[in-house]
């Protein structure tokens, strides 16, 4: 770890400097290297702050208070938290929480949440009283700071005047873009930046331009009706191309999910793992592959990431941590009869082996 960043070193291509020679050919091979570059991951910082006034402190002590204030605003704030950092590890490292199609007074009508056209619910990663900003598709900014009032299904209404907004505009969590950096300056990366065989969200991925074809994951678009030969292609295409531990896990949408134990139950190979802290999930049998299958129920509609954990890792500078200096984790507020206390956390999601993971999209069931 180097500052800001974990730097990884990256081996592309091995010495030519071995073979075999003709008879009576004695000359040794040329002297060659193993061609290496390095990958970095910025690491990001995320925060959470709880404050509370001392009368709301006061008022809930003895009979009458009905919770404590504090812990009941720090359990608020934790989980919270939980859902943004579940948000942005799902997503494409971009920070997008959807783009606009039309706007209505206050009503923004969305689609393409996370960034990812086609996926559904439109609004699932809006919430009552989140702070947002809005800017085109090249990072121009067109209005900071308005906050979500109400959201609908494919709607969000916002406190205050909307203006200078238009169609094909992103929506982003308040103060998460830089313009020098662009988008995902703030946020970490997910894992649909991770498999990915594009550049995303910069003009590289993790400091090495994804045209080498060694850092690109395996991606296979409009796969259709999934069955089990279908789910043994896309394994079989990680494992012929990867030079990186094999696949061992399979996240994806309960739907999906669903017809694999169908699938598997017409073959009589329908089987299950248990992992820590009492989860579970169904068993792929394919070849050599027994695949844990999971579901997120926010995993993108028609997706399936086939990932090698040994290649995707939390990056971490520090973990979710209570700040405890200057007098403690409860602070008082300077100049006001209030109370506060903030928590952070410093890292990244990353792999050092890009071509170990994979996805198929356009998944469909029927």
């Amino acid at each position: 770890m180097y500052g800001k960043r974990v730097v990884i070193p990256v081996q592309f291509g091995f010495t030519e400097a071995v073979g075999a020679r003709a008879a009576n050919d004695y000359d040794l091979p040329s002297a060659q290297r193993n061609t290496y570059d390095q990958a970095y991951i910025t690491l990001k910082r995320l925060y959470g702050r709880v404050m509370v006034d001392g009368f709301s402190i006061d008022s809930a002590k003895g009979k009458g208070g009905w919770i404590d204030v504090m812990t009941g605003e720090t359990k608020g704030a934790t989980n919270s938290f939980a859902i943004d950092l579940d948000r942005q590890l799902m997503g494409g490292g971009r920070g997008i929480l959807a783009a606009v199609t039309s706007i209505a007074g206050q009503v923004i009508t969305v689609q393409d949440p996370a960034g990812i056209v086609g996926d559904t619910p439109f609004t699932k990663w809006f919430r009552k009283g989140q702070m947002i900003d809005i800017y085109t598709a090249a990072g121009v900014a067109r209005q900071l700071g308005l906050q979500v009032s109400v959201v609908a299904a494919t709607t969000i209404t916002v406190v205050g005047t909307v203006t200078s907004i238009a169609a094909t505009d992103v929506i982003l969590k308040q103060k998460t873009f830089e313009a020098a950096v662009g988008f995902g300056s703030g946020e970490m990366m997910g894992i649909d930046g991770i498999v990915s065989i594009a550049n995303t969200p910069y003009a590289d991925f993790e400091g090495i331009d994804r045209a080498e074809t060694l850092w690109q994951a395996n991606v296979a678009t409009s796969v259709g009706l999934i069955d089990e030969t279908k789910i043994q292609v896309l394994l079989d295409t990680i494992d012929d191309k990867t030079d990186g531990e094999a696949v061992n896990f399979c996240l994806t949408t309960k739907t999906i999910r669903n017809k694999v134990i169908s699938l598997m139950q017409t073959l009589r190979q329908l089987d299950t793992l248990t992992f820590k802290a009492g989860w579970k999930a169904i068993k792929y049998v394919g070849g050599e592959i027994e695949l844990p299958i999971m579901t997120h129920k926010n995993c993108p509609v028609g997706y399936m990431y086939l990932l090698a954990l040994a290649h995707l890792r939390m990056y971490m500078l520090r973990q979710l941590t209570w700040d405890d200096k200057g007098g403690g984790v409860i602070k008082p507020v300077s100049g006001k009869d209030a109370y506060e206390s903030w928590f952070k956390l410093y890292g990244n999601l990353g792999t050092d082996c890009s071509n170990a993971h994979g996805k198929g999209t356009g998944i469909t069931v029927a």
